[in-house]
């Protein structure tokens, strides 16, 4: 199908099934084998409970187009030649302003198009006016400066049911429709996959895909996969055996029974038949053989997530614990965080670092690119649900405070500091190496701490001064995703700091600057919300600001909601509340404007 079309529209194609279906296997070996060919293909997954990382993963998408660039540098003639032609073609289409906003967001420009200067005054400059919208226009005159160069692209977006609504209008919306159609249409191919009994009827994805299909630039294709049939199963084995179909037709009958189907499940229980010698290989016939009498007495359990977590029982102590706290950073991991949490108590006796080998070589992990990855998200998902809550809860706030003890914002620096931004510089690690790659190169030390902390939530926290703390946490790094332009994750951890801050607690102790806390996590979360255009949240909360500052420190407040107003023409309010503001300041404004004698 790819190879083959000719359209003068964008395409894109969304696969969807159930978690464990083989979506991702699919479309990853299909982008295998065309880049084989020369087809520049990347791919991205969103993450369960970071919906609030959307923008990140998005902009990670893009990064990875830069360094594959970067990498065809050493490669062949051909290669080398379409790399410097793209660095080329880049630096001339984005002009040195865009291309300095863009470095902040895929920093591995500067690896490409080395003979650029990028100005750090001038990037910061235009990062602070940089809106939503205009990076929606960078990226996408980023892509279509590289459909200029006659090399077929694909984007691959994984787990599209976690992503959030400004993500998907991104690339969804905005990308796949401003993508210059004729020559560069038909190079360019999306490709979307989702879990589709993970759709509510209120998720955002749904009237995007409606909008597609009666778009005029965008042609797209649905494919779903379903359970795996009978006949598909039993030839799935007997190549796998290296068995005529005829030998293992009993044993694919049974599998398929127990599992529905399922394919991820029926890779599963066939692994654990190998395990305990069920399916055996016989040195003296030298084939694959299954013991038919062990076949019907087979406990499996009613679901694949179940079933899963039966087969991690054999695993030994530490390799258990290891797995519960990488299941509780995530689908992924950088190792750097992993290495530092082997000086922790949280690590198991052994290291965190000594079960590694033995998770991957029984398939649960795997490690590449600095990463320690579950090798499929419901591995992940399942592990982290089976730990007691008061464990898991116990371990997010343990990894973040040791985490979070690691930079300046302790509570002990934070009060010995004019403000709370004066140790921000210290939060990142991104130059020190290891063995595996680069150290945190993307996220600073405390963003991670803070997602752990947020994990454990405020309920778990008893201590005022921890939860000023911690507030404060989300406020720094709130300040940090709005600098970024990345205001629905900005918003994210400014309504988190709130939660921890709690009410009523406007009035300073001597400590920390309750007062100001409050007023700029509030003052944040209001301006987050006027990008996002969501009027109902900005007059929620500039109205508690409102309420609990004198009227002269609610003037920036003010603006936003007036600004707020102004951009969805309620140009009455605006007035009636314009009005109420000056007669605060003591001048006085007539009830109606004054007749022409009056005037006179």
């Amino acid at each position: 199908k790819l190879f083959q079309t000719q359209s003068i529209r964008t395409e894109a194609f969304f696969v969807s099934g159930k978690g464990g279906s083989g979506k991702s296997h699919l479309v990853n070996k299909c982008g295998d084998f065309l880049s084989t060919q020369g087809w520049l293909v990347v791919g991205e997954k969103f993450e369960r409970g970071h919906q609030h990382n959307s923008q990140d993963i998005v902009c990670s998408l893009f990064e990875k187009i830069v360094k594959k660039l970067v990498k065809l540098k050493a490669g062949s003639q051909q290669d080398s030649e379409y790399s410097q032609l793209a660095a080329k073609t880049l630096s001339d289409s984005l002009g040195a302003a865009r291309l300095c906003a863009l470095v902040e967001y895929l920093p591995s420009i500067r690896d490409l198009i080395t003979e650029a200067e990028f100005d750090a005054t001038q990037a910061n400059s235009i990062e602070s006016n940089l809106s939503h919208w205009k990076l929606v226009s960078l990226l996408t005159c980023f892509i279509n400066a590289l459909l200029k160069l006659d090399r077929p692209m694909i984007l691959i977006l994984d787990d599209l049911q976690w992503a959030e609504a400004l993500a998907i209008d991104l690339v969804l919306g905005e990308l796949l429709e401003s993508i210059e159609r004729q020559k560069n249409a038909r190079l360019f191919f999306f490709i979307g996959l989702y879990r589709d009994d993970e759709i509510s009827v209120d998720h955002p994805l749904l009237p995007k895909l409606n909008n597609l299909r009666e778009s005029s630039n965008v042609k797209i294709t649905n494919i779903h996969l379903s359970a795996i049939s009978k006949d598909d199963l039993g030839d799935m084995i007997s190549n796998e055996l290296k068995l005529p179909k005829r030998l293992v037709v009993e044993l694919g009958d049974v599998v398929h029974k127990r599992t529905s189907g399922h394919i991820l499940f029926a890779v599963e229980l066939l692994n654990s038949m190998v395990r305990d010698s069920t399916i055996y290989f016989s040195m003296n016939r030298r084939q694959f053989h299954c013991r038919i009498d062990r076949l019907y007495s087979l406990k499996t359990d009613e679901t694949v997530a179940t079933f899963i977590i039966s087969t991690l029982s054999t695993l030994n102590p530490d390799a258990l614990k290891a797995l519960q706290v990488l299941s509780c950073c995530g689908f992924h991991t950088d190792v750097a965080v992993l290495e530092l949490l082997e000086e922790s108590d949280i690590s198991p006796c052994r290291g965190i670092r000594s079960s590694l080998q033995y998770l991957v070589d029984v398939g649960i992990v795997e490690i590449a690119g600095g990463l320690v990855a579950f090798a499929h998200d419901l591995i992940q998902q399942h592990v982290y649900e089976n730990i007691d809550l008061s464990q898991r809860l116990d371990l997010h706030f343990n990894i973040a405070l040791f985490l979070g003890l690691k930079t300046s914002m302790n509570s002990a620096s934070i009060q010995a500091m004019g403000s709370i931004e004066d140790g921000f510089k210290n939060l990142y690690i991104s130059e020190s190496k290891t063995a595996e790659g680069p150290v945190l190169s993307e996220r600073s030390l405390l963003s991670i701490a803070t997602d752990h902390i947020n994990h454990a939530g405020p309920d778990f926290i008893l201590e005022l001064s921890q939860r000023k703390l911690f507030a404060t946490w989300n406020l720094i790094v709130g300040k940090e995703m709005s600098a970024r332009s990345n205001f629905g994750c900005a918003l994210h951890y400014y309504e988190q700091g709130i939660l921890f801050i709690g009410n009523g607690v406007w009035i300073d102790d001597g400590v920390i600057s309750n007062h100001q806390l409050c007023l700029d996590l509030y003052e944040g979360a209001s301006n987050a919300s006027l990008a996002m255009r969501n009027h109902k949240l900005v007059d929620y909360y500039t109205s508690v600001i409102f309420q609990n500052v004198w009227f002269e420190r609610s003037i920036p407040a003010w603006i936003i909601l007036m600004t707020s107003l102004e951009s969805f023409g309620k140009h009455k309010e605006i007035v009636d509340k314009g009005i109420r503001l000056i007669r605060r300041l003591n001048i006085d404004v007539p009830p109606s404007p004054p007749g022409p004698r009056e005037l006179v």
